[in-house]
């Protein structure tokens, strides 16, 4: 009887040492997720005029007060900005940063995506968060020097390594061309770099801060 016994508690062990082994396996299959990036919701101080021209900037709706901070981090693309990508279960977020010490306008196409560089699917802009799209619009100077946006993408499966932005073309104004542009090969990883280390500069106070 004792060997019988014997025999069955080793069964168990090998069964539960086996379930522990494919409980690891499991877990190191998991994606990797990381936090969303932090945002404020700018101040309004302009609505966009009922005239709205793109060549007429004084029609443009106007902005203070947006997430500003003081370096730019990730990959800088289209000679313009700083972009980091954030990969999380309900999306995928992209933070745009462009360097501002004075007024600037600025103009998002909804047509933008993020694209699988191997299987060409698309994953397009589901908005900008506290921005609109397909319209110019001004932010004032802000106090970090630097502006950043947020563009919220569906999320990317697991397996994404390389991506390509694209952006399509927009309305031409005297100093704006709108030509579709694109950056190819990005590499995701280098694209969520560091992204999980926070550098925000609070914005001016307003009111109580509440968690």
């Amino acid at each position: 009887m004792q060997t019988a016994m014997t025999k069955q508690l080793k069964g168990l062990a090998v069964a539960a040492a086996t379930a522990v082994v494919m409980c690891a396996c499991a877990t190191s299959r998991q994606v990797a997720y990381d936090p969303r990036p932090d945002n404020i919701e700018p101040k309004l101080t302009q609505q966009q005029a009922e005239n709205y021209d793109i060549d007429d900037a004084k029609t443009f709706a106007r902005y203070s007060y947006p997430y500003s901070v003081t370096r730019p981090k990730g990959l800088r693309l289209f000679n313009s900005a700083y972009y980091q990508l954030y990969r999380t279960k309900e999306a995928t977020y992209v933070t745009a940063t462009y360097s501002q010490n004075n007024s600037k306008f600025y103009y998002f196409n909804s047509g933008c995506a993020i694209i699988d560089s191997n299987t060409g699917d698309q994953y397009m802009l589901r908005r900008l968060e506290y921005f609109p799209t397909d319209t110019f619009f001004w932010i004032d100077a802000v106090n970090g020097n630097f502006v950043r946006f947020v563009l919220v993408f569906p999320p990317l499966p697991a397996d994404v390594e390389t991506v390509d932005f694209f952006m399509p073309s927009g309305p031409e104004r005297r100093n704006f061309n709108g030509a579709a542009m694109s950056e190819r090969g990005l590499s995701v990883k280098e694209l969520r770099k560091d992204v999980d280390k926070t550098y925000r500069q609070a914005p001016p106070r307003r009111g109580r801060i509440i968690y």
